[in-house]
């Protein structure tokens, strides 16, 4: 099996992950490159050529403080869940893996994850667990990886084993459900993460909570919305393709339509077809909190119409364009 070290070229300096032993071309190289500022060890087993390296460069070495008393050298800075370690690489903690330090870096706008021990590429194209044995509870080690494929990765950079270059979330899927079954399945509202969001000025604000990602869903979207009074979860918009339910949960949520507004009730079921009837916006003009599922199905090349701005948004390259003024077939042509 392979182990990977990864190296990171950014404006505010190079950075190395769980760095193994250089040979002469890729020290020169490095060097050629600009060194190396930070060393990032994501698990006190991934210690490494960390401390030589750090030596030799002078570059200074970050890990999870909960494993930093047990690394053999000492770190000069210790990372918290949700930093952004360096640029575009951000830390996901990894509760009940074999050290309590573990974790993972998330890089955004790649759609790609960074594991060090957590998830092994192997046999090649596949990932597996560490032997049993490692884990305090294995169970409870499976339900948290499933963090990572809420995430939605295309790409899974690893530690050890062949790295993923495509579909890493479906292969995560595989290996969540091979080893934990239907419990993968299955999450409780007390165990949702929620979001804060706030766009436009504060008119739009409130927190969200993902579902189906992390109970590996494929063809429906869940999400779970809570409003504070005054607050609005969406402009106004129709679907081509993705026909949506609400349920009212708790509170007194207000859904906006095309020609009308109506006061929503714990337990109400509100469907949106597809098309302009079935435009709608979710608020609370309440005076209290409102919680909301939305569900709705998850189309890969759907299309969405804002009326009240006149835009079209276009997926999944999330293109939006203004739709007017209305040109002919054979405009510009």
């Amino acid at each position: 099996m392979y182990f990977n070290s990864h190296f990171f070229v950014r404006k505010a300096g190079n950075v190395a992950v769980d760095p193994l032993a250089l040979d002469e071309a890729s020290a020169a190289m490095i060097r050629e490159l600009g060194g190396i500022t930070s060393i990032v060890v994501t698990n006190r087993d991934h210690a490494r050529e960390a401390a030589s390296l750090k030596q030799q460069l002078g570059a200074r070495i970050i890990a999870a403080e909960a494993d930093a008393a047990e690394l053999p050298f000492e770190i000069d800075a210790v990372c918290s869940d949700g930093e952004e370690l360096f640029e575009g690489a951000f830390v996901v903690a990894l509760q009940h893996q074999k050290t309590s330090g573990e974790f993972a870096l998330h890089l955004r706008e790649e759609r790609a994850i960074l594991v060090g021990d957590a998830v092994i590429g192997s046999p090649p194209g596949k990932l597996s667990l560490l032997p049993t044995t490692r884990y305090a509870d294995i169970g409870k080690a499976v339900l948290a990886l499933r963090r990572l494929a809420a995430l939605q990765p295309e790409v899974l950079l690893l530690g050890d084993g062949t790295n993923i270059y495509s579909a890493a979330t479906q292969r995560l899927s595989e290996m969540l459900s091979n080893h934990g079954g239907l419990a993968v399945n299955r999450i409780n509202l007390d165990q949702l993460n929620y979001e804060a969001f706030e766009r436009a000025g504060g008119a739009f604000r409130g927190s969200k909570a993902e579902v189906g990602w992390w109970i590996g869903a494929e063809k429906l979207g869940y999400q779970v919305v809570k409003l504070p009074p005054g607050g609005k979860y969406c402009p106004l918009h129709s679907h081509a393709l993705e026909e949506e339910l609400f349920l009212v949960m708790e509170g007194r949520p207000s859904v906006r339509g095309s020609d009308a507004t109506i006061e929503c009730r714990r337990g109400d079921f509100i469907a949106f077809p597809t098309g302009a009837r079935g435009a709608h916006q979710l608020l609370n003009e309440s005076d209290s909190d409102a919680v909301v599922l939305l569900l709705g199905l998850a189309e890969r090349n759907e299309v969405c119409f804002y009326p009240d701005s006149n835009k079209v948004l276009i997926d999944p390259e999330g293109l939006i364009l203004r739709a007017a003024p209305a040109l002919d077939y054979y405009d510009g042509e």
